[in-house]
């Protein structure tokens, strides 16, 4: 499981810096999918980050 987790953390920070430079040329249609992406990672990581960090 632990694995999934840090698979989850490594996809949220690459969306994170692609979000940044989507943003930076402008293309808010790509920013909302990312966003979306985003959203979806974190609700479906809810509660399994904290639990690695206290493990």
């Amino acid at each position: 499981m632990t694995d999934q987790i840090a698979d989850v953390q490594v996809a949220m920070q690459y969306l994170t810096w692609a979000l940044e430079k989507i943003e930076a040329v402008g293309n808010q249609e790509a920013a909302a999918h990312a966003r979306i992406a985003l959203e979806a990672l974190r609700k479906g990581s809810d509660g399994k980050t904290e639990q690695s960090a206290s493990a």
